[in-house]
């Protein structure tokens, strides 16, 4: 019973009807978000890497979506994990310009 078990997860985990949950990466350096425009689905994480030489945040005011991952110094990242669709702004606290929009399907 137990490998029948096993067989159908197995089977469930790589049916071609299941979406991949994909990682996609934005870096922070010359005091911007690259990319600035990310297209996501829900259950993606969006990996934010600081390769600059200042302190970045990544923080979503938006209520229905607000998030603050703090501080990272260079060399730092941190990951946030998409779980609506929609549409929001990525901003850093330590620079008012940066910005990025996510839109998750």
């Amino acid at each position: 019973m137990k490998k029948f078990l096993f067989a159908g997860e197995l089977s469930l985990l790589l049916s071609p009807g299941l979406a991949a949950v994909a990682e996609i990466v934005v870096t922070m350096a010359g005091m911007k978000y690259a990319p600035v425009q990310v297209s996501a689905s829900v259950g993606d994480t969006i990996r934010f890497v600081n390769d600059g030489d200042a302190n970045h945040n990544v923080f979503v005011p938006m209520a229905q979506f607000a998030t603050d991952l703090g501080k990272q110094q260079p060399g730092q990242e941190a990951v946030m994990t998409i779980g609506k669709a929609g549409t929001f702004e990525v901003e850093c606290v330590f620079h008012s310009h940066m910005h990025a929009v996510v839109e998750v399907k």
